[in-house]
């Protein structure tokens, strides 16, 4: 009669109890949820211009303004207010231009024929330059 009471103690013990599994997948969840964005920010913000918006930023007549920095992507190569510049030689330049300007804004001008890599290499070099806000400006049939 014990041996029969000490087996069914002894098999009710078996059970796997799963709380602490749940506990530590819960906590683990939550760490992830906060800590993600943190880890996933890397870039800067842009603020897409509205359709039909009336002001904009740089318009294609103020691109000769010497006031402005603007960086053209061109397939042939870069320029910087119409002076052709190496891509290596583009941030020491950059930061040089922008530690004598108040206005801290960098146009970005690419050309429709120019890949996207070039484009985002010059966005980084233009950032890395010390620039505290970049504009893109969208010409097309040049």
């Amino acid at each position: 009669m014990a041996l029969r009471n000490k087996r069914a103690v002894l098999q009710g013990q078996n059970e796997a109890n799963i709380t602490p599994l749940a506990d530590v997948t819960t906590t683990l969840i939550v760490v992830f949820m906060i800590t993600m964005p943190a880890m996933m920010w890397n870039g800067f913000q842009v603020n897409q211009a509205e359709a039909g918006s009336e002001s904009s930023l740089v318009t294609p007549t103020e691109l000769e303004d010497k006031e402005l920095l603007t960086v053209e992507v061109l397939p042939e190569g870069i320029t910087l207010n119409g002076v052709s510049v190496e891509v290596d030689s583009l941030q020491s330049i950059l930061t040089r231009e922008l530690d004598q300007r108040s206005t801290k804004t960098v146009v970005i001008a690419p050309n429709d024929a120019v890949i996207l890599g070039a484009v985002v290499e010059v966005l980084d070099i233009a950032k890395a330059s010390g620039a505290e806000s970049l504009a893109m400006l969208n010409r097309t049939g040049r």
